[in-house]
This record gives C-alpha cells, structure tokens and sequence, in this order.
C-alpha cells in the first residue's frame, strides 16, 4: 500500500477498530450523535468490504489493514486550524503523522474537508518540515480565506505526542504560544516554540 483514500464513513469503520489509535475528526459526521455515528460506521464497513477492504466480517485486509497497523498507538504530530472559540475549522489543513518520530515518519493522514482521509504509507521525508514551515507562514502573514461568509481561522494548533505526554503550541499571527493555562507561555518565534515541542 502507498495510498489510499477513505470516506468518512470507512474511516469511521476503521477508528472503530483503531480504539485510541484514531485522533483524527469525521468532517461529515457528528461525533456527538451516537445514532449518526453508529450508522456510519455500518455504512463504512458495508463499503469497505464491497471495495475488498475488509472481510465479510468487517475485519481490514489489505490497504485498510496496513493503515490500521501503521496507525500504532497514535499519532505522533498533528497540524489543524481552529477557530476563535477553540473548534476544528474544518476548511483548512488536518494532518496527522504517525511514526517513531517526527522525522520518521511511517504514514500521514491528510483529512479533506468534504470527508475523505488521504493515507500515504512511507510518506517522503520532510512532513514535519512542511508543517513547521505552513505555521511560520501563518505566524508571518495570518489567514485569509476565499469564501465570503466564512470567517477565517484563529490559530493553527501544531502538536506532538511525547514519552512524557503531548505538548502543542498554538500558532496566529505573531503569536506562538504553549496554548494552555490561564497565561499561556509565549515564544519570540515558531521555531524557538518548535525546539520545546521537541525538546
């Protein structure tokens, strides 16, 4: 497997199985709503199995299995845009890397905005560059987005999973900051708030 791409509703299937594996959100389905996501995950295993992604049984096989083991025990950085009251904004950039680290990364998760999760297996170096580099463009320039009526993001949340637990910076507009307690922790630049991600 080098790519594959799931609706929601498999992936919804797939996160199933993942248990607390999975992190990512369902663009198109509320998470909230046990009824919408029970009959998500129904429709996401009948097609996973008509596309020869599952077993009759809805166990993975194939591309699904392999993203399903590659998933481990959950991501280890992740990029999203959130709004000022703190939820996803789902218009923009979600992704998600797994792996031993951030520069070795074993499978990326792009999550589209009309509900389709972009997988690549043995992504090519330089994800978590990518990622770093977009949020010094937002700490340079702040959002725009093209759609009238839809106000632009707040901030980009950039995060990392760690032995000692997660840490993630919030990233606006000359603001990079640890993002929680009553008075966040501010850094001069996103690559000094990057090294205490990482150190």
């Amino acid at each position: 497997m080098d790519k594959l791409a799931l609706t929601d509703d498999e992936a919804a299937a797939l996160a199933l199985r993942a248990g607390g594996a999975w992190a990512a959100p369902l663009p198109t389905i509320n998470n909230a709503d046990r009824a919408q996501v029970a009959a998500a995950v129904l429709r996401g295993r009948r097609s996973l199995v008509v596309r020869d992604l599952a077993t009759p049984a809805g166990d993975p096989t194939g591309a699904a299995a392999d993203v399903l083991k590659r998933l481990g025990a959950g991501p280890r950085a992740g990029f999203m845009l959130r709004t000022a009251d703190g939820t996803w904004f789902h218009r923009g950039l979600t992704v998600y890397l797994y792996g031993p680290s951030v520069t070795d990364v074993e499978l990326s998760h792009l999550v589209a905005p009309a509900g389709v999760h972009h997988f690549t297996a043995s992504p090519p170096p330089g994800q978590w560059q990518a990622l770093t580099t977009v949020a010094e463009a937002i700490y340079a320039d702040g959002f725009t987005v093209d759609e009238p009526g839809v106000p632009p993001p707040a901030a980009a949340l950039l995060t990392v999973a760690r032995p000692d637990g997660t840490r993630s910076i919030r990233v606006a507009q000359a603001t990079a900051t640890t993002g929680r307690g009553p008075v966040p922790a501010r850094f001069p630049s996103v690559a000094e708030a990057v090294t205490w991600l990482l150190a």
